[in-house]
């Protein structure tokens, strides 16, 4: 029997599809549970929850890392018909292929800034100090992945005041430039930051 040359393809695509489904469902299975908390796609519907669509997979990747070390305090959340649990349980229980599935999964996910009640005059005020002291590596007020760094911009007030408060009190570790920035912040300057990102809908 001739083998021609669409047969040979055709045999060896089926076969890559059929290697690659156990990795697919795998991916699945473990993007469904992270999907419990922080919301379809990872597009959170709690505002103590952030929602993680759309992050770079380099800051995915170093998140978990800074939750399994231990440098960013995990808080206990449960979910709607679920159990309670904390990014530290979670983080420590997979290994380093499912932080990249889950890290590529999310990242190929779109961003949607949430609607939520803002302070206009103190959102403007914010943006001013966004501007000075936060556009350098959250650039596009806050909403550009490829900075590899947090999308804040349309993310709950809930949560970015959480992160603000373990931020400021030194119980959540940031890089070097970030804590040099943080230290230039001036009386109010964290709430009007809150309230510029909550603006960005």
């Amino acid at each position: 029997m001739k083998i021609t040359r669409k047969t040979l393809v055709s045999v060896l695509t089926g076969l890559a599809l059929a290697m690659s489904l156990p990795a697919m469902v795998q991916a699945s299975e473990l993007t469904d549970k992270c999907d419990s908390c922080h919301g379809k796609n990872g597009n959170s519907e709690d505002d103590k929850v952030p929602s993680i669509a759309g992050f770079s997979a380099v800051t995915l990747e170093e998140i978990f890392e800074d939750y399994k070390s231990g440098e960013r305090p995990a808080d206990k959340y449960k979910p709607k018909d679920g159990e309670e649990t904390d990014m530290l349980e979670i983080s420590k229980k997979l290994s380093d292929e499912d932080v990249k599935k889950a890290a590529a999964h999310y990242a190929a996910q779109k961003f949607i800034p949430h609607k939520q009640p803002f302070d206009a005059a103190l959102a403007k005020k914010g943006a001013k100090v966004h501007k000075k002291r936060c556009e350098k590596c959250h650039s596009e007020n806050g909403s550009n992945a490829d900075d590899d760094a947090a999308i804040l911009a349309g993310q709950w007030k809930g949560y970015l005041k959480r992160q603000f408060d373990l931020i400021m009190s030194k119980e959540r570790t940031v890089p070097k430039k970030m804590r040099k920035k943080i230290k230039k912040l001036k009386d109010g300057d964290v709430e009007k930051l809150i309230e510029f990102y909550a603006s960005q809908q």
